[in-house]
C-alpha cells in the first residue's frame, strides 16, 4: 500500500474489524438490481431500488466491517440504516459510454471525490473496465480517468479502492453489457490490468479484484496448478497494495474456494454482493420471505466467510501501524502544513 498520509490511514482502519482485515458488502449495485426487480414487475421504480438495497442494509451490514453504498439510491437513504462502521461510496456511473473494442467510464453526474468525502465517505470506490487489448483510445483514457481519480483521492485525504473487471468485445461469445463475470476468460487480461495500476502514479490504495480464472475452475477445492499459478501472479503484480476480492455474482462454493486461494496469496479481505444476497430476493417483491432468507442463508454465508477471513486473510495491522507512527508522525507538518 502506498497510502502516506494519516487522513487516509485513518479512514482505511475504518474499513478494518479489529484484527484489520477487510469483510465488507456491497450494495452499490444497478443494473443487476434493476434487472431482477424488471423480471418481478416490468418494470422498476426508485422506491423499488432503495427498498431492494434497504433490506439488505437493514439485516446484514452489522456483519460487515464497511458497506459500499451508490450516491443516487443508497446514500440519500440508507446511512441511517447501516450499522457497517465503514462506508465506501461508488463514484462511476454505470451507464458506460462503449465504442469499438473499448469502454470509456465516467463520474455519475454531479459526484466528485471532494463531495464523497464531505458527506463523511471513508473511501471513493471507482469500477473501471479495462482490456490491454483494447483500443488506444479507450486505454488511454481509462488510464486518464483512474489517475485523475488517484489524484484526487491523494488532494483530499480519502483511500482510493480501485475496482477492476475485463469484458467481451461486442464480436466475442458472452457478450454482455450487464455485470456479470466473462467466461473462459484470458487470465492475462486480469493480471496485466492489475500490473499497470500498481503503477505509483495511479495512487490506488485497495484494489478490489476479479478472480484471474473464471469460476468454473473454483467449484471445488482440488485447484489445477494453473489456477494456483494464476492467484500466485496476481498477488505478486498488487505490488504490496492491499487488495480483497470480489464476487461477479459467483456460486457462494465457488466465492468460498476463490477466498481460499486469494488469502493463500495475500490478500485482505472480500467486497461482495450478489454472491451473499442474490439468492433471498428470488420471492421478491415479498420481503417477508426475503428478510427470513437473509437472516438464515445469506448471514450464515456470510459469518462463513468471515471466519474464514479471520484465519486466513493478511492482516493490515503491520502496513498501519509502521504507516501511522513512522513514516507519518515524522512528517505530519510537511503532509500537513496547516499545523504548527
Amino acid at each position: 500500500m502506498r497510502s502516506n498520509n494519516i487522513g487516509k490511514l485513518v479512514h482505511i482502519k475504518k474499513l478494518c474489524n479489529d484484527q484489520n482485515h477487510l469483510q465488507m458488502i456491497a450494495i452499490d449495485q444497478r443494473p443487476p438490481i434493476f434487472n431482477l426487480i424488471k423480471e418481478k414487475k416490468k418494470r422498476y421504480t426508485y422506491k423499488d431500488v432503495v427498498d431492494f438495497k434497504k433490506n439488505i442494509s437493514l439485516n446484514l451490514s452489522q456483519h460487515s466491517t464497511a458497506i459500499l453504498m451508490d450516491p443516487v439510491y443508497s446514500v440519500p437513504n440508507l446511512i441511517p440504516s447501516s450499522k457497517s462502521k465503514g462506508l465506501i461510496i461508488t463514484l462511476e456511473d454505470h451507464d458506460f459510454i462503449e465504442r469499438g473494442k473499448g469502454r470509456y467510464s465516467k463520474n455519475i453526474k454531479n459526484w466528485t471525490v471532494e463531495k464523497i468525502k464531505r458527506i463523511g465517505g471513508d473511501a471513493v470506490k471507482v469500477l473501471a473496465w479495462y482490456r490491454p487489448d483494447a483500443d488506444q483510445k479507450s486505454i488511454k483514457h481509462q488510464k486518464k480517468y483512474i489517475e485523475t481519480i488517484g489524484k484526487q483521492c491523494e488532494k483530499y485525504d480519502i483511500p482510493f479502492l480501485l475496482e477492476l473487471l475485463v469484458y467481451p468485445f461486442k464480436n466475442e461469445i458472452g457478450y454482455s453489457k450487464d455485470y456479470k463475470e466473462q467466461l473462459d476468460k484470458n487470465h492475462n487480461h486480469v493480471i496485466d490490468s492489475v500490473k499497470e495500476f500498481s503503477k505509483a502514479k495511479y495512487k490506488v490504495d485497495i484494489f478490489k479484484l476479479e478472480s484471474p480464472v473464471d469460476s468454473s475452475q473454483l467449484q471445488n477445492s482440488k485447484f489445477t496448478k494453473a489456477t494456483e499459478d494464476a492467484f500466485k501472479e496476481l498477488s505478486k503484480v498488487t505490488r504490496n497494495i492491499p487488495w480483497v476480492m470480489l464476487s461477479s455474482g459467483m456460486s457462494k462454493n465457488s466465492f468460498f474456494n476463490c477466498l481460499k486461494l486469494a488469502y493463500k496469496n495475500g490478500a485482505s479481505g472480500y467486497l461482495a454482493g450478489r454472491t451473499i444476497w442474490l439468492d433471498a430476493f428470488k420471492d421478491y417483491p415479498n420481503y417477508k420471505k426475503i428478510i427470513t432468507k437473509l437472516n438464515k442463508e445469506s448471514l450464515s454465508y456470510v459469518k462463513k466467510l468471515n471466519e474464514l477471513t479471520k484465519k486466513n486473510a493478511l492482516s493490515l495491522e503491520k502496513y498501519l501501524t509502521q504507516k501511522l507512527i513512522q513514516k507519518n508522525a515524522a512528517n505530519f507538518k510537511t503532509i500537513y502544513k496547516g499545523f504548527r
